[in-house]
């Protein structure tokens, strides 16, 4: 009769792997982790302040078009705020590039 192990079965390559961390590879670990949820937590800081910035700018823009009175105005608008757009979130690709790129190199978060 087969009796069976109470203890669950562990594939081969956990088995070769170095699972047991010394201390200064746990601290390693922690440092980036750490490093790492601050980087995560700065960039959805600034995602959030720039979703929130650049919704207002679209209710500004929407408002303005909803007040003129003939089509070039409202192209004038358009064409403002596309360019506005553009810049904004050009700007913003570089913030964010700027922040992961500190965090890769562990230098934290960089404004």
């Amino acid at each position: 009769m087969t009796t069976l192990s109470k203890r669950p079965p562990v594939p081969d390559a956990m088995r070769s792997a170095p699972f047991i961390l010394s201390g200064e590879n746990a601290q390693s670990l922690a440092k980036a982790t750490e490093s790492w949820l601050a980087a995560t937590v700065e960039c959805q800081k600034e995602l959030t302040a720039f979703v929130s910035m650049r919704l207002g700018k679209d209710g500004e823009a929407l408002r303005a078009m909803a007040g003129c009175k003939n089509p070039a105005d409202v192209t004038v608008i358009q064409g403002r705020w596309i360019e506005e757009t553009l810049r904004d979130y050009g700007t913003e690709m570089t913030r964010l590039m700027s922040l992961y790129s500190g965090s890769m190199n562990h230098e934290g978060p960089r404004r």
